[in-house]
């Protein structure tokens, strides 16, 4: 019988950050093929993107990095900070959440979602919310099947060419919220 992984979910260090940036990297070439346009995703490189997480971390002074990992490796990493919309002064966000491909389907998603879920409600927040590629039917299936529903609000990225983002909200319980929504 195999033995089950050890999973560890903590606030990511500067040290952590090169491996953060693979893994986005990683995802991005996986999730986003037929989306984002691939001369761009042949072309990301992981020292680019340490660079620009450590600006984020720099321009955005109450940024938080967390890693989920499995049996000491690092395989999933997210974002929390506030919202950066107007719209949302009660709500959380999180700019990033990927995992290396070679993890996808484990559960590990669910249980980094409900981690930042808990530290936003524990931060005070009453909702937490998202943007993600609208054609990114995956990533949009999975925060909706996890509470945070598409809002009707919308953006347009352009990573080469323009793409559409949508927001997707959840509410947020605190542990001594028993109400059935």
């Amino acid at each position: 019988m195999p033995q089950q992984p050890i999973i560890e979910i903590r606030q990511a260090t500067d040290a952590d950050i090169p491996a953060i940036a693979h893994i986005i990297n990683e995802a991005w070439k996986a999730a986003y093929v037929g989306i984002v346009p691939q001369r761009y995703l042949d072309t990301i490189r992981e020292e680019d993107k340490t660079k620009r997480l450590r600006e984020g971390l720099i321009r955005v002074s109450h940024m938080r990095y967390f890693v989920l990992c499995e049996n000491g490796s690092t395989v999933g990493a997210a974002s929390l900070h506030r919202a950066r919309n107007d719209d949302m002064p009660d709500a959380a966000e999180f700019s990033f959440f990927y995992f290396l491909p070679a993890v996808w389907r484990r559960g590990y998603g669910t249980m980094l979602l409900d981690f930042l879920k808990r530290e936003s409600a524990n931060a005070g927040f009453l909702r937490i919310c998202c943007w993600v590629l609208e054609e990114n039917h995956r990533a949009v299936s999975f925060y909706e099947s996890h509470g945070l529903l598409r809002d009707g609000t919308r953006q347009t990225e352009t990573i080469v060419i323009p793409l559409e983002e949508v927001r997707c909200v959840g509410r947020l319980k605190k542990e001594a919220d028993t109400s059935k929504d």
